[in-house]
């Protein structure tokens, strides 16, 4: 068995290289470092979960090298990297503490992670009894426990798609700080969402904007975020632009 070595953070990153899938993905260069959280943004059909896919190790690429994970060897992936679907449904009535005994080392929700999302209420519960939110706090904490030894420890890759989905914002703003928690740490965190607002409290991350599968903008989100990002990357026009996003 491969032993657990500690990552040299200046050697932690992600790494894509001509990244090709027909009508859905074309990524010429891209590149996460340690210590990142990137905000994957675009409209519907942009290629954000296909992205997120990629780097997963789900969608599989003709050209094998065209994604490299700098300091991690193959065998170690499966240990340091995760991903929260769009859909997590269910199929075999389990209950919350089932999944995450299933998925996870941990019969429950550990410390930092109950503090934030609050799921070990619903151990004994059918996750199929809950509500949407509910359930999606719990899909939110399986993930993040399935790498939680090495997230601790500042050598995990974390992967969200659409996670603000039916989340009350309390949990929202409660887990966003979470991640930021994780990003000092110098974890690679990617979220692929729709709620433009946060960019405005989140100056020091990464926006990543994704159009027909195409980089079109990415950088600090305080330098390159703004409102005509809405006019150029999302068809807003300048007159219906809300307040609380400019």
């Amino acid at each position: 068995m491969e032993s657990e070595q500690s990552i040299a953070q200046d050697d932690f990153s992600i790494t894509l290289n001509d990244v090709f899938i027909p009508e859905r993905l074309h990524i010429s260069h891209l590149s996460f470092s340690a210590g990142s959280l990137t905000h994957l943004m675009g409209q519907n059909g942009a290629g954000k979960s296909t992205l997120l896919h990629v780097i997963a190790g789900i969608t599989p690429l003709l050209n094998h090298d065209a994604v490299s994970f700098n300091g991690l060897s193959v065998n170690a992936m499966s240990r340091h990297r995760c991903l929260l679907t769009q859909n997590n449904h269910n199929a075999f009535g389990l209950t919350v503490g089932e999944i995450f005994s299933f998925y996870t080392p941990y019969h429950e929700a550990p410390w930092e992670i109950e503090k934030v999302l609050e799921v070990n209420q619903f151990i004994t519960r059918d996750i199929d009894t809950l509500s949407g939110g509910q359930q999606q706090r719990v899909q939110l904490a399986r993930c993040m426990m399935q790498v939680w030894q090495m997230a601790e420890s500042g050598q995990a890759i974390l992967l969200f798609d659409e996670p603000f989905d039916a989340l009350d914002l309390a949990y929202q703003i409660q887990w966003l700080a979470l991640l930021h928690q994780l990003k000092w740490l110098g974890n690679i965190i990617i979220v692929a969402h729709h709620q433009l607002m946060w960019l405005n409290e989140c100056g020091t991350d990464d926006v990543l904007i994704l159009q027909v599968g195409q980089t079109q903008l990415f950088g600090n989100v305080a330098e390159q975020w703004g409102a005509q990002c809405l006019i150029d990357y999302f068809g807003i026009n300048a007159a219906q632009i809300p307040v609380h996003l400019r």
